[in-house]
């Protein structure tokens, strides 16, 4: 389920660096190109990932701990996102990776 959260957290929030004029980069797909043209339409994007995250926490954790939980996931992200991003360190393969292990050890520990 955490594993869950962070994904969804780290594209809406890749999504949403997607919208800045500032940040650029030369590889995008075809859908990231699409969304940067249409603002409008990565915001509301956006905001439904940040919403079903969020609600996955408060679903799991309760109402005020899963409220916390989410603020603090979304701060975590977006530092590590914006920290990461400029050195290319991770791209689709490698977030799909982390994701599969992160997964893998979650249901494990269960």
């Amino acid at each position: 389920m955490f594993s869950t959260i962070f994904l969804l957290f780290l594209i809406g929030f890749i999504v949403w660096m997607n919208t800045s004029k500032r940040i650029a980069w030369p590889d995008k797909n075809r859908t990231l190109t699409y969304m940067a043209s249409s603002p409008n339409y990565s915001l509301v994007a956006v905001g439904g990932l940040f919403l079903m995250a969020t609600t996955l926490c408060v679903a799991s954790m309760g109402l005020g701990s899963g409220l916390f939980a989410a603020v603090v996931v979304l701060m975590a992200v977006g530092s590590v996102s914006v920290l990461f991003f400029p050195f290319r360190y991770f791209g689709l393969k490698g977030i799909i990776i982390l994701y599969i292990c992160s997964l893998v050890i979650e249901l494990l520990t269960l």
